[in-house]
């Protein structure tokens, strides 16, 4: 149905045990998403040698999809997956069959860290849009997550649903998950981005594996890195 609520409260909805809490989400698509890891190209295909099945199928997607005009020759991209070879266990989540512009979002909890697809809601043609339009901006961005969750309890976000109606959220579907203990560290640090992209020099939030890969949630500032971290050991 149209006005179906997404980000953290799908998340905590239809992936979270009753004792887990989300510390951080962080909202991207397929082709925000670039690659920091031996044998791959900046946009995942693959780079000569052997790699795993249905790697260099993504690489060609996704190069497709930057040739007709994304963002990468200007934005910084959402997140950058790191590792030394296309067996690191974050290829795991490059593998995600998934369409260019679906919904993903990568969330840190209390217990693990996943990579959930947001399923596309059904739309009613006859409600308008104005309730969706507002909804699907929950969670949009990782700097608005705790703003978002306290106009949630606040009810700024529930305030056009019916007190005794249950509240619609979207579906979600798990395509990785990595639990705790394979999360060796969550750090700031710096990165400088290829010549093309403006800003190049960024500040992202490290998630490292056991195996030493991962991902970085890309921050444009010193002082939003420090934020991010602070969410993801639940300081803010």
């Amino acid at each position: 149905m149209s006005g179906e609520i997404g980000g953290a409260l799908a998340a905590r909805v239809g992936w979270c045990r009753p004792d887990e809490a989300i510390r951080l989400v962080v909202r991207c698509s397929r082709v925000g998403i670039r690659y920091d890891v031996g044998g791959l190209s900046w946009e995942g295909g693959s780079r000569g040698g052997a790699v795993r099945e249905g790697i260099e199928r993504f690489g060609v997607a996704v190069a497709d999809v930057v040739s007709g005009g994304d963002d990468s020759g200007a934005t910084p991209p959402r997140v950058v997956y790191f590792g030394q070879s296309p067996q690191a266990r974050i290829v795991r989540a490059l593998e995600a069959s998934c369409k260019p512009d679906t919904e993903l979002m990568w969330v840190l909890t209390t217990h693990r860290l996943g990579l959930l697809e947001v399923l596309a809601p059904e739309v009613d043609e006859d409600s308008g849009g104005s309730l969706w339009s507002k909804a699907r901006k929950f969670g949009a961005g990782v700097k608005d997550f705790s703003r978002d969750v306290a106009d949630i309890f606040q009810g700024k976000q529930l305030g056009e649903f019916a007190a005794d109606t249950p509240i619609p959220v979207r579906e979600v579907t798990a395509h990785v998950e990595f639990p705790a203990q394979l999360v060796r560290s969550v750090a700031a640090t710096k990165r400088k981005l290829p010549s093309d992209y403006r800003p190049r020099k960024v500040f992202p939030l490290r998630i490292e594996l056991d195996d030493g890969s991962g991902l970085e949630v890309i921050a444009q500032t010193e002082e939003a890195v420090a934020r991010l971290q602070a969410m993801a050991f639940g300081r803010a």
